[in-house]
């Protein structure tokens, strides 16, 4: 059994994230780690989302989005530290359920979409440093009567196969006595168009995710998103195999260097403050206090270890 590592701590006001290398895995069938078959294929395999907007979806029939350019940030480190030329990135398509598979069956040597932490979740995959941090609310239409969790008791909710979500409703049914009904779909698309049509009354995610989903609509304004929140914000990492310790170093090396660099507001700017094309949409969601202090003690990280070295 995998050692237990500790990833994140919430507490009431500030979310202290401490990470460290984990002292021991359990040994996989797989024979080769992922850095040395990537330098013998010269090929790296990613997983994408197409209905996680804005971090992970089709434009133009290729991947983009958020994860998507952190992912290709951290390829062109990788590329660099093998020196390899020319790297192949192998794009494959996955869901919030799926990416859990092909990630243990080393399908895929990196996942490309906002996986939202867990410790349950922590068992089947191993997480690299946060990206973001968004709390979980649920949508409705304006002209429902289920404006606040309490209104949503006794009702069917829908949920995202295979997301923290189902996990903290069960949860919330269990402390709460809500007698909720969790509906689920594989498809935030169509989940969305469940709530559109009124076929179900709310559809529970992460904060912006669902502003995302209100904005790609053609009618915007007959949608809102509870004040309400089922969690206070958690941390989203990509997903890296559970038993190659040395490829999450890398990884999270790169993903350091991303947050740590001058360019990361710049990206954050890109896609969560400027209008993004093709539909100009801004969702305007200015980076968060838990963000901004992971950024903080990277940086401070990274500077104690340069006087180290020193």
């Amino acid at each position: 059994m995998r050692c237990k590592s500790i990833f994140y701590r919430l507490t009431s006001l500030v979310m202290l994230i401490g990470f460290s290398t984990t002292a021991c895995y359990a040994h996989g069938g797989h024979s080769k780690k992922t850095l040395e078959r990537i330098a013998e294929t010269k090929t790296i395999t990613l997983g994408y989302q197409d209905d996680a907007f804005p971090f992970s979806y089709v434009e133009s029939q290729k991947p983009a989005g958020y994860t998507i350019d952190i992912c290709n940030k951290i390829v062109d480190d990788i590329k660099t530290k093998l020196k390899i030329k020319d790297l192949n990135v192998r794009w494959i398509k996955s869901s919030t359920a799926s990416q859990f598979v092909l990630i243990k069956n080393h399908a895929t040597d990196m996942m490309c979409i906002p996986a939202f932490y867990s410790e349950l979740r922590h068992q089947q995959a191993e997480f690299t440093l946060p990206f973001f941090f968004s709390s979980t609310r649920f949508i409705t239409r304006k002209n429902n009567s289920t404006n606040t969790i309490k209104e949503l008791a006794g009702h069917s909710v829908l949920v995202k196969s295979g997301t923290i979500y189902v996990e903290q409703l069960h949860q919330l049914n269990k402390t709460n006595d809500l007698n909720l009904n969790i509906e689920l779909d594989n498809s935030n698309n169509a989940a969305f168009q469940s709530i559109q049509t009124g076929e179900l009354p709310a559809l529970i995610s992460s904060y912006v995710l669902l502003k995302g989903m209100i904005a790609l609509s053609p009618d915007p304004e007959d949608f809102e998103i509870s004040n309400e929140v089922f969690s206070q914000p958690i941390p989203a990492g990509l997903l890296l195999p559970l038993d190659d310790p040395e490829f999450k170093r890398v990884v999270d090396d790169s993903m350091s260097q991303i947050l740590t660099s001058k360019d990361f507001a710049k990206l954050y700017q890109k896609w969560f403050m400027s209008p993004i094309p093709p539909k100009a949409i801004n969702l305007n969601i200015p980076m968060s206090t838990a963000l901004k202090a992971l950024i903080a003690t990277t940086s401070n990280h990274a500077n104690e270890n340069e006087k180290i070295i020193e």
